[in-house]
């Protein structure tokens, strides 16, 4: 592993784990997981590597509103009381 890859994969943690603290409990931990990898391949090349973490974490986070924004809303169910 070279060291310019070595930096890049922390970015991508580093990413994946603000997103994750962003969409904790409106998406699962795998999907946001899912998104950032993806997002990173298809940045990948496309972009100046020390642009990578901005432009993961924005099309990252587009993604993923995209997703909630798709899904169908949950509904929530209160108990009643005795």
């Amino acid at each position: 592993m070279t060291v310019r890859s070595h930096r890049a994969d922390d970015v991508v943690d580093e990413v994946g784990v603000w997103l994750a603290g962003e969409f904790a409990g409106r998406l699962p931990a795998g999907e946001i997981d899912r998104v950032v990898k993806l997002t990173r391949l298809d940045l990948e090349g496309s972009i100046a590597s020390e642009e990578l973490g901005e432009m993961l974490h924005r099309l990252g986070r587009a993604r993923l509103q995209r997703i909630l924004d798709l899904a169908p809303a949950t509904q929530v169910r209160i108990p009643r009381a005795r």
